[in-house]
């Protein structure tokens, strides 16, 4: 496995250098992805973490809106050859089908 210099939030390095589950980060990633298809916002889901004091993955206080999409876009939480899986296929699989209809929506209501 090619080292990586940066690894996705939800995870770290064991002693032998592989990519393992991040255990409480890796639950942070499960809530984001179920509050989402619980019909909140980016901002909110921000909001809800800031105010349970749940440290960003940059270990700071705020969650901006990105930072929430990049965890909802990241595609190494469903597991691959280098990341284990956080996430259900399942999980996944809704929350893409919702961000796609929230970005077609979006873009036909500013065409109006």
């Amino acid at each position: 496995m090619e080292k990586q210099k940066r690894i996705s939030f939800g995870y770290t390095r064991n002693e032998m250098n592989e990519i393992v589950i991040y255990k409480e980060q890796a639950e942070v990633v499960k809530l984001i992805f179920e509050l989402y298809l619980f019909d909140q916002s980016l901002s909110n889901i921000s909001k809800y973490l800031e105010m349970y004091r749940i440290p960003s993955p940059s270990n700071k206080p705020v969650w901006g809106r990105q930072i929430i999409n990049n965890v909802l876009s990241n595609e190494n939480y469903i597991g691959n050859i280098d990341y284990p899986k956080i996430i259900t296929n399942e999980l996944w699989d809704s929350a893409q089908n919702k961000k796609n209809n929230n970005s077609y929506s979006m873009r036909y209501s500013q065409n109006k």
